[in-house]
């Protein structure tokens, strides 16, 4: 009997690959980018201020909760639905988050929410590592960086939203790429499983600081995961991936794995699944641009581009195409699909984050630190929207195609460099470098109808 075309992936399996060392954090596109060589040299941190203005509390030095609570604008709102809505987060790859630096980075930067670090659960699934002390291996590899940076900023922003860590252990079969030697993907189906096993009420929010180049994923495995990712957003679930620190591929690595050698952008997955809102990157204020930064191990910019493996959906079809056909150069002609899902949807402040690391403050950069901060208000606004006895965001992008970018900061120069190009550009609307851009906490409470504001009726319902 014959089954091949019955069967889609199956979970799990054995890999005969040989371990997965653990990389520097700085060489790991799904992870926070520390400068640990820089840290001596960055300037210590700026006096109180004595106004809660953008001006009086954001650099680009150090980027603290203070200072994303108000340039997003939820410095002076209430949590009023703590006992009804949860936050959570994803650890893949061995990361973990230490408890004592989440003390200390309460302790400095939200001391109204000290003890919150002895709050927040952590589940393992499939042997996910929970531990709370870092061995010499892991302090050597920089174990933790990642973690710390997702905890202590969702709790930042969105204290007192309770917050859950899913620690999944594991991989699946991936395919090598020059940008992906060694297999570092992550295990999402077993992650996906357990979670859908769980009664309602899940978390309001997922935030994911990990992706991979989409062809180092086996494309079978990929459509599976994207399926199972919308079973999440149908349940109320609003998924939030980040959109990887390369642009649009990091230089010399960007060809294709088939064999054929061919020069190509390397979209990111899962960020390229059309059932996931994407989270790009900006800095500066006032305005912000995408991110840009030339570090001794590579140039940063914020991931953005086309998918090779899922279409343009509905939602976004009207916005990709008059995108690529007023702004996108026609020397990339073949180094992309144009009918492919674009992201990012939106992005957030993603350079030099404050983190306490082994005890030490540390700036961390990179989409997984605008991931949990854009993770964290939506929480908050999920909160709202509890408190006023309706239900939660679920998957997000038919509303934000469908006429909520209206509540986002609109990023409208600047590109993702990467290839050795200069990438998408960001303009006016959406684009392949920031998405819509950033969020704006009031706008969108008075979108929805909250906080006084009237609603606004012609909220997409298409997907």
């Amino acid at each position: 009997m014959h089954l091949h075309e019955h069967i889609s992936t199956i979970q799990p399996t054995n890999s005969f690959f040989g371990p997965r060392a653990q990389a520097r954090i700085e060489k790991r596109m799904s992870e926070a980018i520390v400068d640990l060589e820089d840290v001596a040299s960055y300037p210590s941190l700026p006096a109180p201020p004595s106004a809660v203005t953008v001006d009086a509390v954001c650099n680009t030095t150090w980027v603290t909760p203070l200072c994303l609570r108000t340039l997003y604008g939820t410095v002076n709102y209430t949590v009023q639905a703590a006992d009804k809505n949860v936050m959570a987060l994803n650890d893949f790859l061995g990361e973990v988050n230490i408890r004592s630096d989440t003390a200390l980075y309460l302790q400095n930067f939200r001391p109204e929410a000290l003890g919150a670090e002895n709050q927040f659960k952590k589940i393992s699934i499939d042997g996910g590592t929970v531990n709370d002390m870092l061995n010499s291996t892991e302090l050597e590899d920089f174990t933790g960086i990642e973690g710390n940076l997702d905890d202590q900023t969702m709790i930042g922003v969105a204290w007192p939203t309770p917050l859950t860590v899913y620690a999944t252990g594991g991989s699946p079969d991936f395919i090598p790429d020059l940008a992906t030697p060694t297999n570092t993907n992550e295990p999402y189906l077993t992650w996906l499983e357990y979670i859908l096993s769980l009664p309602d009420p899940l978390p309001s929010v997922v935030s994911t600081s990990y992706d991979a180049d989409e062809q180092s994923v086996p494309k079978d495995y990929a459509i599976q995961v994207c399926a199972t990712l919308a079973q999440l957003g149908a349940r109320g679930v609003s998924v939030f991936f980040a959109s990887g620190d390369s642009g649009v591929g990091s230089a010399g690595d960007c060809y294709t794995n088939d064999g054929k050698n061919s020069s190509t952008f390397l979209p990111a997955f899962p960020s390229t699944c059309p059932y996931v809102t994407s989270v790009g990157g900006t800095y500066k204020f006032n305005p912000e641009v995408p991110v840009f930064r030339n570090r001794t191990s590579g140039l940063y910019t914020a991931g953005g581009g086309f998918s090779n493996y899922f279409g343009t959906p509905n939602y976004q079809k009207s916005a990709v195409s008059s995108y690529l056909k007023n702004y996108v150069k026609d020397e990339y002609a073949g180094l992309y699909n144009p009918n492919g899902r674009g992201y990012p949807d939106i992005s957030g402040q993603s350079l030099n984050y404050t983190i306490f690391w082994n005890g030490t403050l540390r700036p961390v950069s990179g989409t997984s630190a605008s991931t949990p901060a854009i993770s964290a208000i939506m929480a908050l606004v999920n909160d709202a929207l509890i408190a006023a006895g309706r239900p939660t965001l679920g998957f997000l992008n038919p509303l934000i195609y469908g006429g909520g970018y209206k509540a986002f900061n609109d990023i409208t120069t600047g590109s993702n460099y990467g290839c050795d190009t200069k990438g998408f550009p960001a303009v006016a609307g959406w684009d392949a470098a920031t998405g819509y851009g950033t969020p704006n906490f009031q706008d969108i409470l008075a979108l929805l109808g909250l906080n006084g504001g009237k609603g606004w009726k012609t909220w997409s319902k298409s997907s």
